[in-house]
C-alpha cells in the first residue's frame, strides 16, 4: 500500500513506534513474570499463556491501522445542488517561460484557464491559486468569474519566490480556499508542466484525501521541451550547460489518480480537451432528486478496522474472564483460611491482614491458576495462620536474613508483621514502609502499604494511615479491606477535634468588576454624531472607483508576498 492511500501518511511512523513500544512492553512483562513465577513457585512453573498477549498486540495493530485511515473506493452523499467550488491552481514556475508551446506554457496555461472559467455553470465558484517554490492562494472562492479572468493577466514567472517547482506547496495552499463545513463538491484544477528538478515525492495528494478534495490536471507543454529564456539568453545551469525543461505528465498523472481525478495531456499545440476537463469537474454531480447532487467522496476503511479490533479484544476478554473465576474459586479457599487468623483477635491487626494478603498474592502471582498446586498453597497459608504470636527469636533470624537480602520486600514485609506482633510499632512501619518503596510488584506493594496503614491505626497516627490506605488502593483499587479500612480512618479523622492553632479558612475576595469599555468619538453605536459632516453618497463613491487604475500586477505582487524569515532551499530554481 503507497502512502497516498492513506488519510494520514504522517502519522504512520508514530504509529509503527508505538506498536513496537507495546510488543517491546509485552515482552518485558512475560520475562519479568516468568522469573517471579520461578522465584515463587520453583521450576515447575508453567509460562503464562502467548495467546492473550498476541490478541491486545493484534488489536493494537489493526486499531493504528483504523486510525491511519486506508482508502477503500468511494462512497456517495447526496448535498444540496447549489454547484461545485474549484481552484484553479496554477505553474508559475521559471520552466513554465519555455517556448516550447507557443507563446509560452505560462501564455497556454492562462488561456485554458479563462476557457475553464468561462464554462463553468451559474451555481459554481472558483478561486485563483499559484505557485512555484511555495504556494500562495490569490483570491477566496465567488462566483465572479470575470474578476477571476482579470487576475490571470497578471500571473507571471515573476510572481512567486523562490522560483523552483513544489506542487505539494501548491495544493495545500489551494485548500485554503474551501470553507470546512461546505457541502459542496469541491476540486482543484492544477495547470502544469508537472516538472520539478528537486524531485519532491509529496505532491499534496494526502491533504487534498483529508479535505476530500478531488485534483485534476493538465500537463501543458512537450515531452521533447526546450530551453527557458534568461533575459533573451538560454537558461544555464551550475555547470554552464543550457537548462532543457521537459514536461513531467506522470507527476501530475500520479497525482490525480490518487484522488480520484483525471489528467488531460496538451497537444502540440497547447490545448487541452476543455469539454472534457469540464465534464470531469462536474461529475460529481451526477443526477440526483430534484433540489440535491450525488457526491462520490474518498471511502475510508477505518470502521471495519475498528471493529476488527473491538471484537478481538472481546473476545480476550470473555476468556480472561473464564480465567478470572477459576482463579477466584482459589482465592475464596486461600481466604478463607487466612481470615481464620483475624477472627482469634478480633479486629484488623496487622498480623491478619499480612496473612491475607500473602495468602492472595501466592495466587495473584501465579500465571495460570488453573496450574497451581492448590493444596500445598492451602498449606502454606495454614502454617501462617497457626499460633498467635511469632515464635521466639523470630525478629532476629528475619533480622539476620534481611543482611544477607536487604531489599526483599517480602522479607520485610515479614518482619514488619513479627515487630508488629511484638509491639515494636515504629520500627514495624519503618519495614513496611522500606518493603513498599522496594517492591517492583504493584501487588506485594500494595500489601505493604495496607500493613503499614494497620499499623499507623493501632498506633493512633490516623493521618499517616489514610496516606497508607490510599496508597495501597492506588495500586488495588479492588481491595475491599483497604477500602473499608480508609474509610473507618477518614471517619475519624472527620470526627476529630481539629488542632487548637489551625488556621481558619481565607475568605474568599469579591472579583473587581471588569472595567467598562470608552465610547469612541462616534458613540456608543459607532453612529456620527449630529454634529458631524456628512460623508460621501454613493454615487461619488462609484464615480472615484471608477477613477482609480487597477495594477493587477501590483496587487497580485502584494498577495504573493514571500514572508519574512522565509528559508530557501537550495538546488535548481526553474
Amino acid at each position: 500500500m503507497s502512502l497516498e492511500a492513506l488519510v494520514h501518511p504522517e502519522w504512520l511512523a508514530a504509529a509503527a513506534a508505538l506498536w513496537l513500544a507495546a510488543a517491546l512492553a509485552v515482552a518485558l512483562a512475560r520475562s519479568a513474570a516468568r522469573r517471579r513465577a520461578h522465584r515463587l513457585l520453583g521450576p515447575r512453573a508453567a509460562p503464562a499463556p502467548l495467546a492473550g498477549d498476541a490478541a491486545l498486540l493484534l488489536a493494537l495493530g489493526v486499531a493504528l491501522a483504523a486510525l491511519l485511515g486506508p482508502r477503500a473506493g468511494e462512497r456517495q452523499i447526496l448535498v444540496p445542488a447549489r454547484g461545485l467550488d474549484v481552484v484553479l491552481l496554477l505553474d508559475v514556475s521559471r520552466s513554465m517561460d519555455a517556448r516550447d508551446v507557443a507563446p509560452s506554457r505560462l501564455g497556454r496555461a492562462r488561456r485554458a484557464a479563462q476557457a475553464l472559467l468561462a464554462g463553468l455553470a451559474p451555481g459554481d465558484r472558483a478561486a485563483l491559486a499559484a505557485f512555484a517554490g511555495r504556494g500562495v492562494l490569490l483570491s477566496p472562492l465567488t462566483p465572479d468569474r470575470v474578476a477571476l479572468a482579470e487576475l490571470l493577466a497578471g500571473l507571471d514567472s515573476e510572481l512567486v519566490r523562490p522560483r523552483g517547482s513544489d506542487l505539494g506547496a501548491g495544493v495545500t495552499s489551494a485548500l485554503g480556499a474551501f470553507e470546512a463545513g461546505s457541502e459542496r463538491p469541491r476540486a482543484i484544477f492544477v495547470l502544469s508542466d508537472g516538472e520539478d528538478p528537486a524531485r519532491r515525492s509529496d505532491l499534496g495528494a494526502a491533504a487534498a484525501l483529508r479535505a476530500e478534495v478531488r485534483v485534476h490536471a493538465a500537463a501543458i507543454g512537450s515531452d521533447a521541451g526546450g530551453p527557458i529564456p534568461d533575459h533573451g539568453v538560454p537558461l544555464r545551469d551550475d555547470a554552464g550547460e543550457i537548462v532543457t525543461t521537459r514536461r513531467d505528465a506522470a507527476r501530475l498523472a500520479r497525482l490525480a489518480n490518487a484522488t480520484g481525478g483525471e489528467l488531460f495531456a496538451a497537444d502540440a499545440w497547447g490545448e487541452i480537451d476543455v469539454a472534457g476537463a469540464l465534464a470531469a469537474l462536474h461529475r460529481d454531480l451526477a443526477a440526483a432528486p430534484a433540489g440535491q447532487a450525488l457526491r462520490r467522496v474518498p471511502g475510508v476503511a477505518a470502521a471495519p478496522l475498528a471493529a476488527a479490533a473491538f471484537a478481538i479484544l472481546a473476545l480476550e476478554g470473555i476468556s480472561l474472564r473464564r480465567a478470572g473465576r477459576a482463579r477466584g474459586r482459589a482465592r475464596l479457599r486461600l481466604a478463607a483460611l487466612a481470615r481464620s487468623a483475624l477472627r482469634r483477635r478480633g479486629r484488623r491487626a496487622a498480623t491478619g491482614a499480612g496473612l491475607a494478603a500473602a495468602a492472595a498474592l501466592l495466587v495473584g502471582a501465579a500465571p495460570d491458576a488453573g496450574e497451581l498446586d492448590l493444596e500445598a498453597q492451602a498449606h502454606a497459608a495454614r502454617e501462617l495462620a497457626r499460633g498467635e504470636a511469632p515464635p521466639a527469636g523470630e525478629v532476629e533470624r528475619l533480622e539476620a536474613r534481611l543482611r544477607e537480602r536487604p531489599r526483599d520486600p517480602e522479607l520485610l514485609i515479614r518482619l514488619g508483621v513479627a515487630r508488629q506482633e511484638r509491639g515494636q510499632s515504629s520500627e514495624a512501619a519503618r519495614a513496611f514502609t522500606a518493603a513498599a518503596l522496594l517492591a517492583r510488584d504493584p501487588a506485594l506493594a500494595a500489601l505493604a502499604y495496607y500493613d503499614l496503614g494497620v499499623a499507623r491505626l493501632e498506633a493512633g497516627r490516623l493521618a499517616e494511615a489514610r496516606d497508607a490506605f490510599f496508597d495501597a488502593l492506588a495500586l488495588a483499587p479492588g481491595d475491599r479491606e483497604a477500602r473499608f479500612n480508609l474509610e473507618w480512618a477518614l471517619r475519624a479523622l472527620a470526627a476529630a477535634p481539629p488542632p487548637p492553632d489551625a488556621a481558619p479558612p481565607p475568605r474568599s475576595e469579591r472579583p473587581p468588576e471588569p472595567a467598562r469599555a470608552e465610547p469612541d468619538a462616534s458613540g456608543d453605536d459607532g453612529a456620527p454624531h449630529p454634529g458631524a459632516a456628512p460623508g460621501p453618497s454613493a454615487e461619488e463613491l462609484q464615480r472615484w472607483l471608477e477613477r482609480v487604475d487597477d495594477d493587477l500586477g501590483h496587487a497580485l505582487r502584494s498577495a504573493a508576498r514571500e514572508p519574512r524569515g522565509a528559508r530557501r532551499e537550495p538546488g535548481p530554481q526553474w
